[in-house]
């Protein structure tokens, strides 16, 4: 098992982040990682969730929804052939700081016997994936 994660504070209430990162249909406005997601965020949902990186890798991939906690968390999860080789788990977690302060955690976490093959250079076009989609975020909501 593999983790990595990125974590950013924002200008803003667990409420307005939390309607920002379900609303999967304005993504596109905001966000230049996860440039477009089909689907609604409910619990046993596909998703369609187009990919690109930092580093110019394109994907769409079809994880489920499995976990939603309204203002504090949102999890879905996908794998690559068979969980056994390769899964993840992409983990939005809103953490209160103070009144108009939060902190907004971007992780992926992932299994299986491909995860010891996974070279630095994904790592690392990952992390600056998450940071750029992290920046767009705050940038996004702070303005508003």
């Amino acid at each position: 098992m593999k983790e990595l994660s990125t974590a950013i504070q924002i200008n803003s209430s667990p409420e307005i982040l939390w309607n920002v990162i379900t609303d999967f249909k304005n993504y596109y406005q905001w966000n230049p990682i996860l440039q477009k997601i089909k689907g609604e965020p409910l619990i046993g949902n596909q998703l369609e969730i187009h990919l690109n990186t930092v580093g110019g890798k394109k994907r769409i991939y079809h994880p489920k929804v499995i976990k939603i906690t309204p203002n504090h968390e949102l999890r879905w999860k996908g794998s690559f052939i068979f969980p056994q080789i390769f899964s993840g788990e992409r983990i939005f977690l809103i953490e209160k700081l103070g009144e108009n302060k939060v902190n907004f955690v971007n992780k992926e976490i992932f299994s299986g016997i491909g995860v010891r093959f996974t070279p630095q250079k994904m790592e690392d076009d990952i992390l600056a994936s998450f940071k750029k989609m992290n920046e767009a975020l705050k940038k996004t909501i702070e303005r508003s």
